[in-house]
């Protein structure tokens, strides 16, 4: 049976501090390949950023060192490791995300996962109605 445990094993949270500038940001997205990274201040989470959040930043003008907690999304939704694959599913299509943290049982961050992700489980699941 296909899990969220499938996707964290290819995905993990890249974690940056609240006070990082956006050009940085911008270089490890792009260094990493990624579309996502997790806002951390003083080691506890505070956000998410996510290419998104890139595109309005630079539409608004902002400047390139302007702190990523300026244009993180700060109302975090978020996955249980254990959750069905399904109910992540629904629940990033009802919230209009892309990106959903994927957390443990101690609500430790071990990965995060994206849309195509998720859908391609349920898909490879049968589960979806």
């Amino acid at each position: 049976m296909v899990s969220l445990k499938d996707i964290i094993a290819k995905e993990k949270a890249i974690m940056v501090d609240y006070n990082t500038p956006l050009n940085q940001i911008a270089k490890i997205m792009r260094e990493k390949n990624i579309d996502s990274v997790i806002v951390v201040k003083s080691d506890k989470i505070s956000g998410i950023f996510t290419e998104k959040d890139l595109v309005r930043a630079i539409a608004e003008g902002a400047p390139l060192e302007t702190p990523v907690s300026k244009y993180m999304s700060s109302k975090l939704i978020t996955a249980d490791i254990n959750e069905p694959i399904v109910a992540v599913a629904y629940k990033m299509v009802e919230a209009n995300i892309r990106h959903i943290p994927i957390l443990d049982e101690h609500k430790k961050i071990l990965g995060v996962a994206n849309i195509k992700d998720v859908l391609s489980l349920v898909l490879a699941s049968g589960a979806w109605p």
